[in-house]
């Protein structure tokens, strides 16, 4: 018995790591949502945040401040999200700022449903806890295609992740499509356009954070200039507008140079690499006008 024990451990530890674990996955967004841990710099936004901001390199330009990259599917801006940040933050005599990632998407009425948050932050105790602490010692178990066995992984075709502790997913597919996610946000901003109420709470946010001593800063995250011309075309969304008012509030809005330079695997979300490199980017933008 002990033998066969064995056996089926060294097996599940020197099988092939799956593209995307199930188990690691879960863990992630478990510890995201329920981690006590406190960070000097907190990012808010949706997918395009999570697959397109590694906190790691923004925190070799801060001088090793703590960074969370907080962003969920679909997430949107308003008071869920920002009393949930507030208590994730250092002590109010150390440095604190929030990085608004302000996507289109994000400041529609459906993403303030918080969809994807709300499931997690909702998930009963129990599951919480096998997610976080009793799954991952299982992950020799996560299923594996046989494709996977056969090749080598950055060869495989599919949708590849690797789930960051700091709330990053590293991401890529392959084949890449850089037009895909076009179709897809034709049909969701169908009746679900930028909204002004959205927008004013957040202008209310940022003067509220201000008089908190929290600086806040924010930007519009590269993904492609086809995406880009959609959803300035349908969306609603004008961004030197929420620039001026954003600015206006006492936030520091980051205009991205190069802004079309970036690659996306799918016209939304940014690859790995480039992924990495706007990390850079912005950590050094944001290092230049921390206090």
């Amino acid at each position: 018995m002990a033998f066969t024990l064995a056996l089926v451990y060294l097996a599940g530890v020197y099988k092939p790591k799956p593209i995307s674990s199930t188990i690691q996955k879960e863990k992630f967004w478990a510890e995201k949502t329920h981690s006590n841990s406190r960070y000097n710099v907190i990012f808010i936004g949706d997918s395009r945040l999570y697959r397109g901001i590694d906190p790691k390199t923004v925190s070799k330009r801060l001088n090793g401040l703590k960074i969370l990259n907080f962003g969920y599917s679909s997430g949107g801006h308003n008071e869920v999200i920002f009393d949930e940040i507030s208590m994730r933050f250092v002590g109010s005599d150390r440095t604190r700022a929030v990085v608004m990632v302000l996507s289109p998407y994000s400041l529609t009425p459906k993403a303030q449903e918080n969809s994807h948050f709300n499931q997690e932050k909702t998930r009963n105790e129990r599951d919480v806890f096998n997610r976080r602490f009793i799954a991952p010692f299982f992950d020799f178990f996560d299923p594996v295609k046989p494709s996977e066995i056969l090749k080598s992984n950055d060869t495989i075709q599919g949708y590849h992740e690797v789930f960051r502790p700091d709330g990053w997913v590293e991401s890529y597919k392959i084949p890449s499509n850089p037009e895909h996610a076009l179709k897809v946000y034709v049909n969701d901003f169908k009746d679900n356009k930028v909204s002004q109420e959205v927008l004013n709470k957040v202008y209310v946010q940022v003067k509220e954070w201000k008089k908190q001593g929290i600086q806040v800063f924010g930007f519009r995250i590269p993904t492609t200039k086809a995406m880009e011309k959609l959803e300035d075309s349908i969306s609603g969304y004008k961004e030197n507008e929420i620039r001026m008012n954003f600015e206006k509030a006492g936030g520091e809005w980051i205009n991205i140079d190069d802004r079309y330079g970036y690659v996306s695997y799918d016209g939304s979300h940014l690859e790995r690499k480039s992924a990495i490199r706007f990390s850079d980017y912005i950590g050094n933008e944001i290092q230049k006008r921390m206090n």
